[in-house]
């Protein structure tokens, strides 16, 4: 401890030197960040001037101060580096007045802690003699493994400065637009904040270094009389941990710090476990790790013990699963070691760390009865891992159990969803709609969601109606026809073209089953969409007398099984989804398609046209009907009384009535399924 305290207030201060030394490609890249912020900038002016052709619907900037503004930073882009030293320079006023202070107080060192340690525990524990040793150690390991995580905090305070400063130039593009100003004032409090953090690295070092030296020189007695070792034990290990908090407490003051944890050190740590299992199995891999027999068998029998024992009692991160998990199996070892390694688990996961995802299915794969649970902060960090959908999105009030895990997710558009999810082999299918995910382990799962951004839990890739993406296709929907190409042409709605014509699809998790004829298909993600009917498609009829004969001729092709001889055929309507046909008595026939419209009350009947879809056709009888008369749009009077004529026409007892547009679903919350029995 003595040989690394003192490398590194003088090594890492307000320069950099080390940064640039230690990592040398990353004042080479630095032009290629100034290059890429002026491309983004570039793009964020377009983006905002395009949006200017809006007016005021689009509630763009005003275009002159966007030129202005952009320009101003596209410069400081170009600055960006000095400006930062500049920033660094007013930082080093402090930092070297701290490191200059003179103390009175004996020189730091470890030397003759354990001495004044052993005098001040002499007389408590003289009667135990194998307790003095043992707390002496406890005591000197705390102590010096929390100044050592210290120093670590430190030397990652001072890369994310270094991180801050080459990385400069993209947080200068961000300023160009008022849209994007809010990220460059986030990244300057940012800065303000890391380089007060790291002056208070050279106060909260130097500070410890002189109680250590104070505390050799008096056994931590206090000029009042009072005092003890343990007193000022515990001091100073308080005011380590405060200095390895302090971004955690200047973040709740509102600055923006990163949040720096113990993890590096956990690291090490592992590592060091690791090692000293590696040796220690040498001798008897069968004893500690109860599963390579005896250590006569040989070195190989001794190495296949420790890799058996190590794969199924070391698990990635077991001690810090067992440490949040709320009842449950135990992943780690039991007894004293497993203690320990519970609290270090704890420590880790106080500070940062994440579970894997072996250690999130040890408990979400399992029967509920058996499995325990995983909640807070912990939780919110580590469902990534073991959901991979998650990655990206900030995840609030999770809680994984056995079969079932709950969460809040936000996207990052700001949309906020209420997550579900429930283990297939635990779960009965849901009657809501939902959509099937793969865990990391294999595991499927139902997934659910409510709230304003639900939607995007069960969207599918966007398609561009290319036949090239056939594939994607086929992927995607596995029952879909071979020949069906996809185009998305709204919010849970995609336009579905085969060779026998085009049909809409609906997305189960956006709209209601609609009343239409339709079928379901089903998504390789497990979502249902409704697949609606193709839409009949009648010939295209020409107008006029004249062209009676022509039309009587393509009616025929196009309804070979309609028997009743035509006179004239009325296609006004045709796009609409009907038509009308007159007969020699002066009745007539209205078709309408079976895919737009219901099925009538009273007599009709179906006909199938030649290309097999389906077509109601209603019988009417003749009738004369008064119609008055317009001329230029007024109707025409003889005196007092309107002018009318006597036109002939057709009475319909019936008419079907137009199937209505698929409706939005509302959300109405998540229905959780039966377990299974």
């Amino acid at each position: 401890m003595d040989a690394v305290s003192g490398l590194f207030l003088d090594a890492l201060g307000t320069d950099m030197v080390a940064m640039e030394e230690y990592f040398p490609f990353v004042p080479r890249a630095f032009e290629v960040m100034q290059y890429t912020a002026w491309a983004i900038l570039f793009l964020i002016v377009v983006w905002q001037l395009f949006r200017a052709f809006g007016g005021p619907i689009t509630e763009a900037e005003n275009p002159w101060q966007l030129v202005a503004r952009s320009a101003m930073f596209a410069l400081l882009i170009g600055y960006a580096k000095p400006i930062f030293m500049l920033t660094l320079d007013i930082a080093r006023a402090p930092y070297t007045a701290l490191m200059d202070v003179s103390m009175t107080a004996e020189d730091f060192t470890f030397a003759g802690v354990e001495q004044v340690l052993t005098n001040g525990l002499v007389t408590i524990v003289s009667t135990v003699t194998i307790v003095g040793p043992i707390l002496i150690l406890i005591l000197l390991i705390a102590l010096g493994w929390n100044y050592f995580k210290l120093l670590l905090e430190a030397v990652e305070r001072y890369v994310v400065v270094g991180v801050l400063c080459y990385t400069s130039p993209l947080a200068f593009c961000m300023g160009g637009s008022k849209a994007t100003n809010q990220v460059f004032k986030s990244w300057c409090r940012m800065v303000g904040s890391q380089l007060l953090l790291l002056v208070m690295n050279v106060w909260f070092i130097r500070g410890f270094n002189s109680s250590v030296g104070q505390y050799i020189g008096n056994g931590g007695a206090l000029s009042s009389g009072q005092g003890s070792v343990f007193l000022w034990l515990f001091c100073a290990l308080a005011f380590l941990k405060t200095a390895q908090k302090f971004d955690s407490y200047m973040a709740a003051m509102g600055l923006n710090v990163a949040q720096t944890g113990s993890s590096m050190g956990m690291e090490l740590l592992m590592a060091a476990r690791v090692i000293s299992g590696v040796g220690h199995s040498a001798k008897s891999a069968g004893s500690v790790f109860g599963k390579g027999g005896s250590a006569a068998t040989g070195t190989g029998a001794a190495a296949s013990g420790f890799a058996a024992g190590f794969a199924s009692k070391f698990k990635g991160n077991s001690y810090v699963r067992d440490a949040v998990v709320d009842g449950g199996t135990r992943m780690g070892m039991g007894g004293s070691v497993g203690f320990v390694g519970r609290i270090f688990g704890g420590m880790a996961a106080r500070n940062g760390a994440a579970l894997t995802s072996e250690s999130i299915s040890s408990v979400a794969a399992r029967p509920a009865e058996t499995a325990g649970t995983i909640a807070g902060e912990i939780a919110d960090r580590s469902l990534g891992n073991y959901m991979p959908q998650f990655m990206g999105q900030t995840l609030k009030g999770t809680q994984i159990s056995g079969g079932h895990i709950s969460t809040t997710a936000t996207g990052a558009d700001g949309k906020t969803s209420s997550v579900e999810m429930f283990n297939t082999a635990q779960f009965e299918k849901p009657a809501d709609p939902h959509s099937i995910v793969t865990a990391a382990d294999g595991s499927t799962w139902y997934q659910m969601a409510s709230g304003e951004g639900r939607n995007a839990f069960y969207d599918m890739p966007g398609f561009t109606g290319s036949p090239a993406e056939s594939e994607q296709v086929a992927a995607a929907f596995p029952g879909a026809a071979s020949d069906t190409v996809l185009r998305s042409v709204g919010d849970g709605v995609m336009e579905a073209s085969t060779e026998g014509g085009n049909s809409l699809w609906y997305c189960s998790a956006y709209y209601d089953e609609p009343d239409a004829p339709h079928t379901i298909m089903q998504a390789a993600n497990g979502v249902d969409w409704y697949a609606m009917q193709q839409h009949a498609e009648a010939p295209v009829f020409e107008q006029g007398d004249a062209a009676d004969a022509y039309n009587q001729a393509a009616f025929r092709d196009f309804m070979p099984g309609f028997e009743p001889q035509v006179t004239q055929v009325d296609g006004t309507h045709w796009e609409d989804g009907h038509f009308e046909v007159r007969h020699a008595d002066g009745s007539g026939t209205a078709f309408y398609d079976t895919a737009r419209f219901a099925a009538p009350r009273g007599d009709y009947q179906v006909y199938e046209d030649a290309k097999g879809q389906q077509w109601i056709a209603i019988h009417g009888e003749a009738s004369v009907e008064r119609k008055p008369v317009f001329d230029h749009g007024k109707p025409v009077y003889d005196g007092e009384n309107i002018r009318t004529v006597t036109v002939e026409s057709v009475r319909y007892k019936s008419t079907p009535s137009r199937f209505k547009e698929p409706e939005k679903r509302a959300d109405n919350g998540i229905k959780a399924p039966k377990r299974k029995k």
